[in-house]
């Protein structure tokens, strides 16, 4: 089957909402679609709320710019716990895939070392969940002083890089004397834990997002010019409960990437044109520093070109996460890529 060339844009990132997408007829989840399945493929819950962990308790709710107006992540002011086994629960969901968690560890003591500093001082702790594989940031930039951020099994066992190119631990992030973490987890229970190098103590806010991973293969994408060459597999994909906007149903490929305070805002170019793809392409970004600004959190592209597609979306300045990912229309459609990928300016 062929469909016009279009691009669709989600509001928000995860959240499924009643609304049209130009040229791409209704959201799936919107009246007339299957709303209940669809959030229940793509929730990223709090206890009780998405079949992982619902003897937790609840998290407490949201609080400052809940809304998420003018670009502001969601605050939330519950604060992390001095020992690990108590972590607070962060209430992530499907309409936040941004939460700043204004933190300090003055009062704390130290209660797990992190593997990647020594002489660690007090420490904190936050939990939190996910209900399918996904990418997971966290920095500290804009705390003044020398900050550790680390992953953690739900146990408080920290947790070894999971992706090249990743950090589950991080001391100096970008250069800086703070912190930048991102991994790639499978559905469960984490901890995310802040400390200070040595004696260092202070208030830090934590900036936390995620985005969807697809269910193949994830590598670091470049952040120059690159020509990306690889082969889709598998009979399902883990993006469909937000893909539906393109009709992508196939299994995925994702490339990310974490920006750093210094770099420049950009736009991202992504097509499969060229040839090298021979069966029916989507492609897709997620960036969650997107949402809800502009309804650039969530965009996709079919057709673009014949059965491939050509994308192109805008990367803010500084730092945060960002995914690309190659999708295939119908479930069937895997196999060999060749995707180009430019930025500009």
């Amino acid at each position: 089957m062929r469909f016009v060339d279009r691009v669709c844009v989600r509001g928000s990132m995860l959240a499924l909402i009643a609304a049209t997408c130009a040229h791409c007829g209704a959201v799936k989840g919107a009246s007339g679609g299957s709303g209940a399945s669809d959030i229940a493929d793509i929730d990223f819950g709090d206890a009780g709320d998405d079949g992982i962990g619902a003897d937790s308790g609840s998290a407490p709710p949201p609080s400052g710019n809940g809304s998420n107006d003018g670009g502001d992540a969601t605050v939330f002011a519950g604060g992390g716990k001095d020992q690990c086994s108590q972590a607070t629960l962060i209430p992530l969901s499907g309409a936040n895939p941004r939460v700043d968690l204004p933190s300090t560890t003055v009062g704390a003591t130290h209660d797990v070392d992190a593997p990647c500093a020594a002489e660690q001082g007090p420490d904190i702790f936050y939990r939190f969940a996910v209900s399918k594989r996904a990418f997971i940031y966290a920095d500290t930039f804009g705390a003044t002083w020398d900050t550790v951020l680390f992953l953690l099994s739900d146990s408080c066992v920290p947790i070894p890089t999971t992706m090249s190119g990743g950090a589950t631990c991080s001391d100096d992030g970008c250069g800086t004397k703070q912190s930048q973490l991102v991994a790639l987890v499978e559905p469960g229970y984490y901890k995310l834990g802040l400390a200070g190098r040595g004696s260092a103590t202070g208030a830090a806010t934590i900036h936390f997002e995620w985005a969807l991973a697809g269910s193949g293969n994830v590598a670091q994408l470049p952040k120059m010019n690159s020509v990306q060459v690889g082969t889709t597999f598998g009979s399902g994909g883990n993006i469909d409960g937000i893909s539906g906007d393109c009709l992508a149903a196939a299994a995925e490929n994702s490339y990310w990437w974490a920006r750093c305070p210094s770099d420049p805002a950009q736009t991202l170019n992504a097509s499969t044109c060229a040839g090298g793809t021979t069966w029916e392409s989507v492609l897709e970004t997620q960036i969650p520093r997107s949402a809800p600004a502009k309804p650039s959190a969530y965009t996709c592209n079919v057709n673009g070109c014949g059965l491939q597609s050509t994308l192109t979306t805008s990367i803010p300045a500084g730092a945060g996460l960002g995914v690309l990912s190659i999708d295939g229309q119908g479930g069937n459609d895997v196999g060999p890529y060749t995707m180009t990928v430019t930025y500009t300016p």
